[in-house]
């Protein structure tokens, strides 16, 4: 019974196992496939972009395209676009960000009474980061006078400090603007009222009088060129367009700054096209307060003291105002200037830097802290800052201003800084989509949002990603909200209009992203073709190539340091990409499939050599009776090998019938082959495991056969306790006992090298969306093929235990008739049982470090980890197995034990 369970169980193991891997290479190699194609399978960028963990890591940075302007030439470009085998060759020229305001007035008119002497207060706080960072904008102050020449009175006292410049630093001014009632009465009759709250300032329509205070709203528009037939064969940009007209076809040109003018200045005016709307995480709050100013008679003196300033920052009040504005409001009106065709100042621009990142302890990536440079904000065309109010916050990038000149071309009459005049819109959410387990950045067209990466940072953002906002050195960027073609490259690299420029003039493109011919799937052939273009951009240039096919979004915690403005620290989570996901999944799959056959198989045979032997074992007396009648040894093997073989027959045909309701029991893609293969294997497999001990048995001299197959002392030791005699009884039966040790042993090491094999195999693939989908899928097989294995080994021990038990039945007599106690009894051999399942324990965490070493090399801690685990299950399957036998000892009287001798 137990050869035929032995090799039922060896055979339907290794029949469902093979099954399960062959499922699973079916199952992963079909989502690998339909995940292997992304957006782009080259990545080629200047030399020295790749950041050290980049390089470490086997990354592309989510963030990749910001802090790259320029480093790549034009004749670079055409010559990667003319190897074979490149079927697109996008690129990307990163130009820099503009900073274009939309002007506001807080109308104040309705707000303003019939008392003689009024005073408001304006705050104004620019909220960001979720409601985080909150910056405030210094006060300004409104005083209104019943004498109509009020403003004559503190005109004096009208010190306004330019809104951008006050971010840096808190002015020591004041900035107090001074009106009339009669002037508010006036204004309200030529103009209705300008209560509304916030409303846009026109500028051939302002009032010429009334109450309100101008603000402005900065919106970055970060300008990017692209040639828009690769673009559009790329991603399909043209078909994501929803107004106007797409870049392809037009070039730059020369228009007067006023179309009704016959004579005007003329300017280089560049066509881009700008997105539906903008994603950005920021938010100007308004709030107005009414001052109580006591005495009114005293109110005009206070106002026009030196000591004003302490008076008003004094001064108590009532919010009668609150007005929010978002960039969602903002963007449409700035957009509609772009489209018009009215004059827009878009110089000077600005470029930043890549972000650096040192790793933490705990294997988080946090970026570096950079000053910015005040003097990087300052234009001198323009004689005033332009730095957004949230640029004052911390920065990890750095920031380079290029200020334009207000020189004129060699035409005459043409301004040499070029104008932007957007010509169509497009919206990215019509661009095909990729699959989500293979996407690689593209930054070009969405913001790279950064999900919580802990409860704590989840709750600050209230479960809500972090978005990009107008810091042009904070760690997220917005994607280019305007686009251009190639050709205008060569009026934005002017120097005549931006004379610091360097690098740009010659090396305009920051990045090309290329597609392969020919590129199926994770075939031989198609990586062949990817790994010939990438190998021919590396010899014919001097650049950065990066191959992103079969990449897969592999996200990064990032620990982002807290800001100046209330926001804390906060733990990210990043969508980088890693790259080769696809093809290191499917070597990993082959590696686990072959350490699944060659360790199950081994088992499998260790097993039914132990079976075999101890049946053999149990008839020692039988072959030496027919030995003394007579039979020759060649008959005695023949007797035992004829009984094998026909059990084997039997286990076989029993196995295939069990595999075959198993495998479609749990819809395993089993060949027909496959259970065929079962009998004659079983059959096989009971021949050879057989022949050793028949031969043995068949050789051994008839009063041999007759004794004990016990190993005799070599000299007398004193026992002093039941543990220590069941531990010097593993002596006894030296071949038993490292039978059933190795058994174990090989089950334990079969799942240390499982678990091992998996966690490198996690190592590699899982934390990428595509290798936590396959390892879903392959996870079961893994657990299924270290339980059989471990069963496997502990049911061996458990047939050792058992053929101890039987054998010394007279000896369990003996010792119950000199006053033992069945707890006794039974504490002898369940140490002999531990101590043979611990040692194989023990064995086997030791072959399995060997094997793991040489399969899947891993760290320490990992593997110390998975040789715990091992031994801790292989001992526990153990003992559960040994209790069954060990209850056999129980019961026997010593008169029918020593008379079963």
């Amino acid at each position: 019974m137990a050869v035929v369970l032995a090799i039922v169980t060896a055979a339907v193991s290794f029949s469902l196992l093979t099954s399960a891997v062959a499922t699973s290479r079916v199952e992963v190699t079909g989502t690998v496939e339909a995940n292997y194609r992304s957006a782009y399978d080259i990545l080629v960028r200047p030399p020295g972009s790749r950041g050290e963990l980049e390089e470490s890591r086997s990354l592309v940075r989510n963030n990749f395209l910001s802090g790259i302007d320029g480093g790549i030439s034009m004749r670079e470009y055409r010559r990667i676009a003319e190897i074979p085998g490149v079927e697109v060759a996008a690129p990307i020229a990163m130009v820099g960000y503009f900073l274009p305001s939309q002007f506001l007035q807080v109308g104040l008119n309705d707000l303003v009474t019939d008392d003689p002497e009024q005073v408001f207060r304006i705050s104004a706080t620019w909220v960001t980061d979720r409601g985080l960072s909150k910056i405030p904008v210094p006060d300004r102050y409104l005083y209104a006078s019943s004498r109509d020449n009020g403003r004559d009175e503190c005109r004096a006292f009208d010190q306004r400090s330019p809104i951008q410049e006050s971010a840096f630093g808190r002015s020591e001014r004041v900035d107090l603007s001074c009106f009339g009632l009669g002037a508010v009465k006036r204004a309200t009759t030529r103009y209705g009222s300008l209560g509304e709250g916030v409303r846009p300032f026109i500028d051939d329509g302002e009032p010429a009088d009334g109450a309100f205070v101008t603000s402005d709203y900065q919106v970055p528009l970060l300008l990017a060129a692209v040639d828009p037939v690769q673009e559009a064969r790329l991603v399909g940009l043209d078909q994501a367009m929803t107004n106007g007209r797409y870049l392809t076809g037009l070039r730059p040109r020369i228009e007067p700054a006023r179309p009704d003018l016959e004579r005007s200045l003329r300017y280089r005016q560049l066509p881009v096209i700008m997105p539906e709307e903008v994603e950005s995480d920021e938010q100007l709050v308004v709030d107005v307060e009414r001052l109580d100013a006591g005495d009114p008679s005293e109110v005009s003196d206070l106002v026009s003291s030196p000591r004003g300033r302490q008076w008003l920052e004094g001064l108590s009040g009532q919010v009668v105002r609150s007005t929010t504005l978002t960039t969602d409001q903002i963007y449409p009106k700035i957009r509609a200037r772009y489209e018009s065709r009215i004059f827009q100042r878009d110089s000077p621009y600005w470029t930043v830097g890549p972000v650096d990142y040192v790793e933490g302890d705990d294997g988080h990536l946090i970026p570096r802290e950079r000053h910015v440079d005040k003097g990087e904000w300052y234009s001198p065309l323009f004689g005033t800052y332009f730095g957004p109010w949230v640029s004052s916050d911390v920065g990890f990038r750095q920031i380079t201003g290029h200020a334009a000149s207000n020189e004129f071309t060699s035409l005459g009459g043409v301004y040499s800084s070029p104008l932007l005049r957007s010509v169509g819109r497009f919206d990215p959410n019509l661009l095909p989509g990729f699959a989500e387990l293979s996407q690689v950045p593209l930054t070009t067209y969405a913001p790279p949002a950064a999900a919580p990466g802990d409860e704590r940072t989840a709750r600050l953002l209230g479960g809500q990603d972090l978005l990009p906002n107008a810091n042009l050195g904070g760690y997220l960027q917005q994607p280019p909200l305007m686009l251009t073609n190639l050709q205008s490259l060569r009026w934005l690299n002017d120097t005549n209009a931006y004379s610091d420029l360097t690098t740009t003039l010659t090396d305009p493109l920051s990045v090309i992203r290329i597609r392969v011919a020919g590129v199926t799937g994770p075939d031989e052939a198609s990586q062949e073709r990817v790994r010939l273009v990438a190998e021919r951009i590396l010899r014919d240039t001097d650049l950065d190539v990066d191959i992103t096919v079969g990449s897969s979004p592999e996200p990064q915690l990032i620990d982002l340091p807290a800001g100046e403005y209330g926001r804390p620290a906060l733990t990210l989570e990043e969508g980088w990409s890693r790259k080769g996901v696809a093809v290191s999944l499917l070597d990993a799959i082959d590696r686990k499939s072959l350490a699944l056959f060659g360790l199950v198989l081994v088992v499998c045979v260790s097993f039914l050599l132990n079976a075999t032997v101890a049946s053999v074992r149990g008839r020692r007396r039988e072959l030496g009776v027919l030995s003394t009648l007579g039979w020759p040894a060649r008959r005695i093997f023949a007797l035992l090998e004829v009984e094998l073989l026909l059990t084997g027959l039997l286990a076989g045909l029993l196995g295939t019938g069990l595999a075959a309701a198993l495998s479609a029991g749990f819809d395993l893609s089993t060949r027909w082959w496959h259970l065929a293969l079962i009998t004659p294997v079983a059959v096989l497999l009971a021949g050879l495991s057989g022949a050793w001990p028949a031969w043995r048995a068949s050789r051994v001299v008839p009063i041999e056969a007759m004794r004990p197959a016990v190993r005799a002392p070599r000299r007398a030791s004193r026992i002093d306790s039941v543990s220590g005699m069941g531990l010097s009884a593993l002596r006894r039966w030296p071949g038993r006992t490292a039978l059933g040790a190795l058994s174990l042993a090989f089950g334990v090491a079969a799942l240390q090298v499982l678990l091992s094999i998996q966690t490198g195999f996690q190592g590699d693939a899982v934390g990428t969306l595509l290798g936590d989908v396959v390892a879903v899928q392959v996870r079961g097989v893994d657990y299924l093929a270290a339980a059989l294995t471990i069963a496997l080994g502990a049911f061996t021990v458990a047939d050792v235990t058992y053929l101890n038990i039987t054998e010394r039945t007279s000896e369990i007599g003996v010792l119950r008739s000199s006053g033992w106690g069945e707890s006794q009894v039974r504490q002898l051999f369940a140490t002999e049982s531990v101590a043979t399942a611990a040692l194989g324990a023990f064995v086997g965490v030791a072959v399995g470090a060997t094997v793991t070493t040489l399969v899947v090399p891993i760290g320490l801690t990992t593997g110390l980890q998975a040789a715990a685990l091992a031994f801790g299950i292989g001992l526990l399957a153990a003992l559960v197995a040994i209790t069954v036998p060990l209850l056999r000892s129980n019961g026997l009287a010593p008169a029918a034990a020593i008379r079963a001798d």
